[in-house]
């Protein structure tokens, strides 16, 4: 009432407010073609008028409804063609949480803008070993003198009462993807660069759950709590569950970023929050008749074509149907795709215990997919098909054998038994119907593997030095055949000369006195 009076207008009634506010067409967007932006400040003084669009939905909730993020306002303010775009997690619009309009309208209200200075939220990023979070106040900074783009301003004013980065070396590279998910996709690597990776994997999350603790006063009086983790590790370096958790996961105030983030870093971090609390000038959606019947005619022959996948396959025929289908599962097992398979089997509604057709070329030893993937060693496939599809270890083949009967290897074998630790003892009878001896945990079968691959290493180390040894003996055989052993040179004879070399002159004068003595008794007794 007091702007409409500022601005020289009549005041309006209740009767016709709510008049006002039932002809406002409130929209989601088809696009989300970002241009000029303008600050919260500036749409406070904005006037929201009550010109409607016929073309689009006239419901009041008809932006739930659409792939956007955005909620559309109409506006005087702008040229024809334009409009407001806000994120609907701004406005709580998710899933009807709130009425936008009335959002709006609290936002730019007064008793709103005196709440600024004690209104706090919380973002954070995670990816990549890359961490960064921050606390921001509601309120601005004034940058009121200050140079630079409107863009650059923007970052300027975002008010960041605390903040905090962190880095550690935990993405393979060249290869992208965390360590924990390589492990859980290929297995537990050994090399060095593995264990550093995994080691720092420990380490942010630990980092990250001691700032956490060390903010909770503030998080605590956070409004919203904005993040972006992909990956389960990742989020749950953020958020958790029971009393330790200094943000649950299921915290109502948690909102995840209706937008592509960069590399996690504070700057980025104001940039994600200019986002989302700055209005857009957006262009306006225009629906397009043709496409419209377009995409109906398209998903008119998209149910078609799934009336006639869903049909259940008549096994007992053995009909061309259920041999391609048998085909199409042999394919996607010896390739070890995974998902591909679950995919193709949930969408054609395929039985995890369908028996392979023609049953005169599998039913002997493969009889299923699980006898299939455990003869012929697929041991990652034979996982899926037991603890993600729940497949049946019962069944028997035609020669009477349960797939884990036909395993190929002690791994394949390994897989049953962790399996039967996964599922529990109540899954199946084990023991007797699906012959699986003993139940394991993931960590006893790796540390048996790993037993057995050092003794194998060691038993080939040995088998090397033998050979080498081998090779040596019959080389040096080989070489004195041909060339004869080697014979030692001959020693050093000293000399009378050189044996009074290394006397002193003393030494000398005696034994010189000593020779001519001899020489005189020698004279002397050949005179007799």
């Amino acid at each position: 009432m007091k702007k409409r009076a500022r601005n020289g207008q009549k005041l309006l009634t209740e009767t016709e407010f709510e008049a006002k506010m039932d002809q406002l067409s409130i929209s989601g967007s088809e696009t989300e073609d970002e241009l000029d932006t303008i600050t919260e400040e500036e749409s406070s003084n904005t006037k929201v008028t009550d010109e409607a669009d016929n073309s689009l939905d006239e419901s009041s909730i008809s932006y739930m409804f659409t792939k956007s993020s955005f909620v559309l306002f109409h506006s005087g303010l702008l040229q024809d063609g334009k409009c407001y775009g806000v994120y609907k997690t701004t406005l709580d619009a998710e899933e009807g949480k709130s009425d936008p309009m009335r959002k709006l309208m609290e936002l730019n209200s007064e008793k709103f803008q005196q709440k600024l200075d004690n209104s706090i939220s919380a973002l954070f990023m995670i990816g990549g070993g890359h961490f960064a979070g921050a606390i921001i106040n509601h309120k601005p900074i004034v940058t009121k003198g200050n140079k630079g783009s409107p863009e650059e301003l923007q970052l300027q004013s975002v008010n960041i009462a605390e903040h905090k980065t962190f880095h550690r070396y935990t993405t393979r590279r060249k290869q992208g993807g965390s360590q924990s998910t390589s492990d859980n996709a290929r297995g537990k690597a050994n090399s060095a660069g593995s264990t550093l990776r995994r080691y720092n994997e420990q380490a942010l999350r630990e980092e990250v759950q001691d700032l956490l603790k060390s903010w909770k006063p503030l998080l605590d009086r956070c409004d919203r709590i904005f993040i972006k983790a992909n990956g389960v590790y990742a989020r749950q370096s953020l958020l958790g569950k029971g009393p330790e958790a200094v943000i649950e996961a299921e915290d109502p105030r948690v909102r995840i970023f209706p937008f592509t983030t960069k590399r996690p870093t504070t700057k980025e971090l104001r940039r994600a929050w200019c986002e989302l609390s700055y209005l857009k000038v957006m262009d306006i959606p225009k629906s397009d008749k043709k496409a419209v019947e377009m995409k109906m005619r398209q998903r008119e022959h998209l149910a078609k074509s799934k009336e006639q996948k869903q049909r259940k396959i008549d096994v007992s025929k053995g009909s061309s149907e259920g041999d391609e289908t048998t085909k199409q599962l042999i394919s996607l097992l010896k390739k070890s795709k995974a998902p591909s398979l679950i995919a193709y089997i949930r969408k054609n509604k395929v039985p995890v215990n369908f028996r392979l057709l023609p049953e005169k070329e599998y039913g002997r030893n493969t009889q299923t997919m699980l006898h299939y993937a455990a003869h012929f060693g697929l041991s990652r496939m034979c996982q899926v098909l037991l603890v993600n599809l729940k497949a049946d270890p019962t069944i028997k083949n035609e020669r009477g054998y349960t797939a884990y009967e036909m395993s190929a290897d002690e791994k394949t074998k390994y897989v049953f038994e962790v399996a039967r630790n996964t599922l529990g003892e109540d899954y199946c009878d084990w023991e007797k119907a699906a012959k699986v001896p003993g139940s394991k945990s993931r960590e006893e079968v790796e540390e048996i593997l790993k037993k057995k691959e050092d003794e194998s290493r060691e038993k080939l180390r040995e088998l090397h030095e033998k050979e080498l040894e081998t090779a040596r003996k019959q080389f040096a055989e080989s070489h004195d055949k041909k060339f004869g052993r080697g014979k030692t040179l001959g020693g050093f004879k000293e000399t009378e000369q050189h044996k009074l070399d290394s006397l002193t002159p003393q030494q000398k004068m005696r034994v010189m006195r000593e020779q001519r003595a001899r020489a005189i008794e020698a004279r002397m007794k050949a005179n007799k």
